[in-house]
């Protein structure tokens, strides 16, 4: 029999007809079975599902839009309301200045009743009668005004106070303080405390070798 040891390619296959092949894991050790990996049940992954939000959006917005139509009628609404207010207010404003321009009328009526009879009598009248008549009617006329609330500014003598006085020229007097009123030209008036006429005055300069602190005189200064 020829030796096959030295023959390379040629295996004896004697006795081999049984042999069973056996796996070795080098991690595990010679002679353990190689076992196969494990079966892991596969992982489920859920991604988002989609929401079906159904007609309850719709309804929503329909309910959103309705209020905000409802508010913008109300805003309109309370612009009207305050437009109507103001023409109101204004109206009922100028009625009521009508009014008290009516009553005033109303109180000097008879003030010019008695002018008129006055006036038929003078050429009559002694003037001694027709100067006392003219003061009555001055002095109704007066009162009138009062009842009405006007008060008389006559600031003769007094310290000169631009909110209540209008210097309408100096007036040189040394005797007199400077800064004082001297002469009134025309009364002022208030009526319920608010000035409608400024008393037009006189005021006492300082002297030329004064410090000069005198009042503003309107238009040209009197020598």
């Amino acid at each position: 029999m020829a030796d096959t040891k030295d023959t390379p390619g040629v295996v004896d296959d004697g006795g081999l007809e049984n042999v069973e092949i056996e796996f070795v894991d080098e991690q595990s050790g010679a002679g353990q079975p190689v076992e196969p990996p494990l079966q892991q049940p596969p992982v489920e992954v859920r991604g988002l599902e989609p929401v079906d939000l159904g007609p309850s959006v719709e309804i929503e917005i329909e309910r959103l839009e309705s209020e905000l139509d409802e508010l913008r009628d109300i805003h309109l609404r309370k612009l009207a309301e305050f437009d109507n207010f103001r023409k109101r207010t204004e109206r009922e404003r100028l009625e009521a200045r009508r009014h008290a321009n009516e009553e005033l009328v109303r109180e000097l009526l008879p003030v010019l009743d008695n002018f008129e009879r006055a006036l038929e009598h003078s050429l009559s009248a002694d003037n001694g009668a027709f100067r006392e008549g003219v003061e009555m009617i001055a002095k109704q006329l007066w009162d009138t005004l009062q009842r009405q609330g006007v008060e008389v500014i006559n600031p003769l003598g007094q310290k000169f106070t631009p909110e209540f006085h209008e210097a309408v020229h100096r007036v040189e007097d040394p005797a007199i303080e400077p800064g004082t009123i001297a002469t009134v030209l025309a009364k002022g008036y208030l009526v319920n405390g608010r000035l409608v006429r400024p008393a037009m005055v006189g005021v006492v300069a300082e002297p030329a070798s004064g410090g000069g602190n005198g009042v503003a005189v309107n238009g040209s200064s009197d020598e």
